[in-house]
């Protein structure tokens, strides 16, 4: 079984709006600003959206802590008759997970945890935990840009153009951000900006099944049809898709709150970006400024630590070594802090062991979760497939 988190989907979602129409109207034309006029105006924006959300949600906003959520989930074990916990944890799971192992360390059958956020820097403040998720995206990007190379023109679209791959996709870039490239084939027809080039880049890095086909996307772009890479670009930016950004913001605005004010964007989103060229400014804008923004939302019980308490079972720990959302370094991290875990390293691409499918680690997983039986120590699986096969 699994549960909506409070204030997600079903579980008294976050709102901001009394209506989609008010909704589609406030983010309409809003994409990530990279101007300084562009973001003194987003900026104005994203305070108006936490007065709005405060008006509309109210005192729910106090209530949807990661701590409040892995008391549901206890309280959800309870009522199924469990003695112990048997939980799986992908990504912001993982949040939820570590917390459970703290705040209940005796209360756990089994745990496997993958996709790995470092607590310790997730709850700090919301300035480190914007730069902690964002670390790892830049050097997966150059490793899909190496990979791509090395695979060579039959097996990836950008390879073999008389130029190296790193400078194909740099002139892309380098486009987009003085003007922009067609996108004739979207519906309707437009053009990709830099920030759509992010936004586009935002998904597809996360699934190595997407690899191949997000280089032809690029590819495409080099020649001067950039449709595919804004096609997947306007769900990010429509109003649904800043709306699921502002559920995000509102939970983990909960977890560790911002240092700094909205207005000191010029000094915070540049360190943003420096951790990550890419990731950076959008995490920056999408999760950390609504929390410099008079967020409405105050939690009494949050839980900032500590992060190593003992379980009776080892935790299993999985991540990819190559993951751009959640960094390896996470992972590692984790296992040293836990009291009892065990890092099975996969070495692997994108966001998530499955989203890089493996027998071996689908036979370690079962193994552990049937028979409470975790890997030794070290033990490094590798994907049934290439990224670029």
């Amino acid at each position: 079984m699994s549960w909506d988190p409070r204030g997600t989907n079903r579980s008294t979602p976050v709102n901001c709006f009394t209506s989609d129409a008010a909704r589609d109207q406030f983010w309409a034309g809003t994409s990530i600003p990279f101007t300084k006029d562009a973001s003194k105006a987003y900026q104005r924006k994203v305070t108006e959206l936490a007065r709005r959300c405060g008006q509309v949600s109210g005192d729910l906003l106090d209530h949807i802590s990661t701590a409040d959520t892995t008391r549901d989930l206890d309280a959800l074990r309870g009522m199924v008759g469990d003695d112990l916990l048997t939980y799986v944890g992908l990504s912001y799971g993982t949040e939820i997970g570590q917390t459970y192992i703290n705040l209940f360390p005796k209360r756990i059958r089994a745990m496997v945890l993958d996709g790995i956020v470092d607590p310790v820097l997730y709850t700090k403040n919301a300035e480190t935990r914007v730069a902690s998720q964002g670390a790892a995206f830049d050097a997966v990007f150059s490793t899909f840009l190496d990979l791509c190379e090395s695979a060579g023109a039959g097996h990836c679209a950008l390879a073999g153009h008389g130029e190296t791959v790193a400078q194909r996709v740099a002139r892309v870039i380098d486009t987009a951000k003085r003007s922009s490239i067609p996108a004739p084939h979207s519906d309707p027809p437009g053009a990709l900006d830099y920030a759509d080039f992010i936004l586009g880049a935002y998904n597809p890095l996360r699934t190595r099944a997407e690899w191949a086909g997000f280089a032809a996307d690029l590819n495409a772009a080099a020649e001067g049809d950039a449709s595919k890479l804004e096609d997947a670009a306007r769900p990010l930016r429509s109003p649904a898709g800043f709306a699921g950004a502002t559920t995000s913001s509102a939970i983990s605005c909960l977890d560790g709150s911002a240092r700094k004010p909205s207005q000191s964007w010029p000094s915070v989103i540049p360190k943003f970006t420096e951790s990550s060229t890419f990731y950076g400014p959008l995490l920056g804008w999408w999760l950390w400024a609504p929390c410099a923004s008079n967020w409405p939302g105050q939690s009494n019980d949050r839980y900032a630590g500590p992060w190593g308490a003992v379980t009776k079972t080892p935790i299993l720990l999985m991540n990819n070594r190559h993951d751009p959302a959640t960094g390896y370094a996470n992972a590692v991290a984790a296992e040293k802090r836990l009291g009892n875990a065990v890092l099975l390293t996969q070495d692997g691409y994108g966001h998530l062991t499955m989203n890089d499918p493996g027998q071996c680690v689908d036979q370690v997983r079962t193994r552990y979760l049937v028979s409470l039986v975790p890997p030794a120590k070290g033990t490094v699986c590798k994907a049934d497939e290439p990224p670029f096969p």
